[in-house]
């Protein structure tokens, strides 16, 4: 199979797609769009979308309630706290610190959520690791409602996205959405105090770090902070821009593509004096999914190089997005009561 060949230079700015031309239903337009998606996630792994389809007062109304759940009480949070759960579900405080020792907490404080399951549901009777119900703060109704809603109208416009990443790499649309049948998708709400300009690194507001599933979508507020590593070692920032999500790929779409997309470092620092609000939302796929490469990248280099995970947790056999997951959670969650699978 024929893959298409990208350009062989890397993106000093983020680059920002408008997706309104598919509106027109003209299938040489929706090519084109995969294409440039796929040239963006090749070259720097990071991208804008704008007129994507999520009306900015749905972005807003999610802001406003995620800022009305972190002004609750610190008690009430902590009675909802990612320690209290054994599906990796709730309130992570300040400067968090997990199982890790190595891993310095991170200055925000965050709330998230994963499919909302009922008990009678088949992998939650099966004991099925990180399936289940969501935590939720008894005196904020409204997160439960705005929370659930966002994340239905997200997995939608996920699978849109999925069919993209795979056309642009001329690979059948269903490739990657296959994976996607009871995926592991997951929504943060965070929020970051601000820090003195002149603060060193040591308490970043995210350290950086690349995402572990197949890509993420993140709506940030006006404040800004979220920068990323280019090619060349340089940190490059990622400016709000309203109405759009920032897309970025994740370490599982790395490995699908053997590295022909890009799972770039980023990390956050919140320089301008004033709280700020983001939401990422990240795309992973179904519990049982086999993380192996689905074609064969003819340039391989360093960046084809399959992250620690892969290596730590299977060796050298398929590893799936459980054992990923449970992996990774493992090293940062404050909980004893954590569920494995056997690696």
């Amino acid at each position: 199979m024929a893959l298409p060949e990208f350009k062989k230079v890397f993106a000093h700015e983020v680059p920002v797609i408008d997706l309104s031309v598919l509106q027109s239903g003209d299938p040489a337009a929706y090519r084109d769009i995969a294409h440039r998606i796929a040239e963006a996630s090749h070259s720097i792994g990071f991208f804008y979308v704008v007129n994507h389809g999520m009306p900015a007062s749905r972005i807003d109304a999610m802001f406003d309630v995620a800022k009305r759940f972190f002004a609750l009480p610190l008690e009430e949070k902590m009675a909802i706290r990612l320690a209290l759960s054994d599906k990796y579900r709730g309130y992570l405080p300040f400067k968090m610190m997990g199982a890790d020792p190595s891993l310095k907490g991170n200055l925000h404080e965050a709330f998230q959520i994963h499919t909302e399951l009922p008990p009678d549901h088949p992998a939650v009777l099966a004991g099925k690791p990180l399936h289940g119900a969501n935590q939720w703060p008894a005196s904020l109704p409204e997160l439960k409602t705005e929370m659930l809603a966002y994340f239905r109208d997200m997995s939608v416009l996920s699978q849109t996205f999925l069919r993209m990443f795979a056309v642009g790499l001329d690979l059948p649309p269903d490739s990657f959405t296959r994976y996607f049948q009871s995926p592991m998708m997951q929504l943060r709400i965070m929020h970051y105090p601000p820090q003195e300009p002149t603060e060193s690194g040591d308490h970043l507001g995210t350290r950086p770090h690349t995402d572990s599933g197949a890509f993420t979508f993140l709506a940030q507020d006006e404040v800004g902070g979220l920068e990323i590593l280019s090619p060349a070692g340089d940190w490059i920032t990622v400016p709000p821009l309203r109405g759009s999500f920032v897309i970025n790929i994740g370490e599982m779409m790395k490995i699908w593509t053997d590295g022909m997309y890009a799972a770039t470092p980023h990390r956050v620092i919140n320089r301008y004096g004033l709280e700020r609000y983001s939401m990422p939302f990240f795309a992973t796929p179904d519990f049982d999914a086999v993380i192996t490469p689905l074609l064969s990248n003819p340039d391989r280099d360093k960046a084809a190089e399959p992250p620690k995970f892969a290596t730590s947790v299977a060796g050298d056999r398929p590893i799936t997005c459980g054992e990923i997951l449970t992996y990774l959670y493992g090293r940062i969650w404050p909980s004893t009561k954590v569920q494995r699978v056997d690696a």
